[in-house]
């Protein structure tokens, strides 16, 4: 990377980490104490950070074999792993402690990446500086990534534009570097997000697709020696953390059939929460009956000047170089995976490798915002190319200031949150090791919304000792532990204390507080309990040892 390149790269960085802070007030004030949403999903981001930041130290090559739902193996494959997430987590756990401080720093720090990122592409791609400062405002910003802000598996798609980038210059110039930087850039979205690899993936295919289409030659043999060794090193961590979800696959059954009618609606393609839309939608729309399952639109701005770039198409150019025509082709594809008009492609594709992983095929917006992005970008040099340096300068600068007006949203709302772990639980980490624990009460597994948030809560409890758990929060949870837990809700009965002992669990937490009013009868029962003896008490927390029979 030229050292010019790189002095710009690092200016739009410092403008995209201000700019962030300034969307995300007053949010971003208090990143140490507040989360976007108070919800088990945001539980399981703060827990799956801490584990990998815990893991990197204890047992970087044994990652995937995190303390939850014992007793089975690879259990941080049942949701996202975020490790590429947790290199930039890391340093702040280590430092601070705070959990929360740690996920708000790296979600924050996605969205400035976001922003270079696209800034680089749009560059490597041939826009101007200023073009393409408007295509990272937009990718970084637009509502349908910006509002995922609180969704760290969704808004880390920061390494997709850095491996396109690298990849158009590869193909262009042919330079070995550039080929290395987008495998490497790859194999940090794998590690990211398993969606944006695939979102990444279908576009590395496509891109290559294009180019062998009209003409250009395949070079298998060149393509193979400039990835070499470097390169198998490079993209081996890509294969190393496909295992473990080929192997829950297999042994879980993660994998996401196909859901009839689960494309969004137009009230959905019509959301957004910043002001200015949500002005317009109130203006022209009035009460919408049904309630939007995504944001999903775009952008006024952002569809004007993609509408300029394609208008004004340079057809001059040989089909095989109009990157305006790829990024077209790239926007199409991708919303066509989460739309049922003129045909529902997601009903043909989801069972493929990797796409029968993703839930929500809404989640391609992503894509096509990058895909807008640079068309943007393109679409503003068409303006500027026309006006003098005066007035495209102004021209930027009002541009630029439309589109973050038109995304403003303050105040972009938080709540407070902090990971409060019991000292009954601290007490633990003092224990011999290994020992397997679990924690009740549990609710009924017909309150799914309290179930959920009890096994986030036991998980983060479970930090303070690392130690195995029974209880764990993914997208799927095996028959085993949905018995489990119907069991625990009797505890302590016979079969709970059966269930407990079959699956080896040495440690039973009782957290009395949580019992309420019920906490005299269970008591009661315990005490009458010869399977139980009563190790340690400390504030509401109690720790039982479960016998052998």
């Amino acid at each position: 990377m030229h050292s010019a390149e790189g002095r710009a790269l690092t200016i739009v960085s410092a403008a995209y980490a201000v700019l962030t802070f300034l969307m995300a007030l007053p949010f971003s004030l208090h990143p140490g104490s507040q989360v976007v949403a108070d919800a088990p999903d945001t539980h399981l981001y703060i827990w799956t950070l801490a584990w990998d930041a815990h893991a990197f130290l204890h047992q970087p090559l044994a990652i995937f074999d995190a303390n939850i739902y014992y007793p089975f193996a690879n259990t941080l494959a049942y949701s996202e792993n975020l490790i590429g997430s947790a290199f930039f987590a890391a340093p702040i756990l280590w430092l601070t402690g705070n959990m929360v401080l740690a996920m708000n720093l790296t979600a924050f720090t996605t969205c400035v990446l976001c922003g270079t990122g696209a800034f680089l592409l749009a560059r490597r791609l041939h826009v101007s500086a200023t073009g393409a400062f408007i295509c990272g405002l937009i990718f970084a910003f637009a509502p349908p990534r910006f509002f995922r802000l609180g969704q760290l598996h969704m808004t880390a798609v920061q390494w997709l534009p850095f491996c396109l980038a690298f990849l158009h210059s590869y193909l262009e110039r042919g330079l070995r570097r550039d080929l290395l930087l987008a495998i490497a850039c790859f194999s940090l979205q794998a590690l990211s997000s398993g969606h944006g690899a695939i979102y990444l993936l279908l576009s590395i295919l496509a891109l290559l697709a294009w180019h062998v289409a009209f003409g250009r030659e395949a070079a298998i043999k060149k393509r193979h020696g400039d990835i070499g060794a470097a390169g198998a090193y490079l993209l081996a961590p890509t294969v190393w953390v496909m295992l473990p979800y080929r192997l829950a696959q297999g042994e879980a059954g993660l994998r996401r059939d196909y859901l009839p009618r689960a494309q969004p609606g137009i009230e959905s393609f019509l959301a957004s929460p910043s002001r200015f839309h949500l002005f317009l939608h109130a203006r022209f729309f009035g009460h919408v009956t049904k309630e939007a399952e995504a944001y999903l639109f775009p952008g006024i701005v952002v569809l004007i000047l993609t509408a300029i770039a394609m208008i004004d198409w340079p057809a001059r150019r040989r089909l095989r170089d109009n990157m305006l025509a790829f990024y077209c082709l790239i926007a199409v594809l991708s919303t066509l995976m989460f739309v049922d008009r003129p045909f529902e492609l997601w009903s043909y594709v989801y069972w493929l490798p990797g796409f029968n992983f993703i839930r929500v095929p809404s989640r391609f917006i992503l894509l096509t915002m990058l895909a807008l992005a640079v068309l943007a970008g393109m679409g503003f040099d068409r303006i500027a190319v026309r006006a003098s340096r005066r007035a495209a300068a102004i021209g930027f600068v009002a541009i630029a200031a439309l589109i973050l007006g038109e995304y403003w949203s303050y105040p972009f709302a938080g709540v407070p949150y902090r990971v409060d772990v019991p000292a009954i639980d601290r007490w633990l980490d003092t224990q011999p090791k290994p020992f397997v624990v679990a924690e009740v009460p549990v609710p009924s597994p017909g309150n799914l919304g309290a179930l959920e948030r009890q096994q986030t809560q036991s998980m983060l409890h479970a930090t303070a000792h690392w130690q195995k758990t029974v209880h764990g929060y993914s997208g799927m949870r095996r028959p085993l532990h949905d018995q489990l837990y119907l069991d625990m809700t009797a505890f302590p009965d016979g079969t709970s204390l059966n269930s407990l002992r079959a699956v080896g669990v040495h440690y039973v937490v009782v957290h009395t507080d949580e019992y309420a009013d019920r906490w005299a009868t269970v008591e009661e029962k315990i005490a009458s309990t010869p399977a139980l003896h009563l190790d340690h008490v400390e504030g509401a927390g109690r720790v039982y040892s479960i016998l052998p029979q």
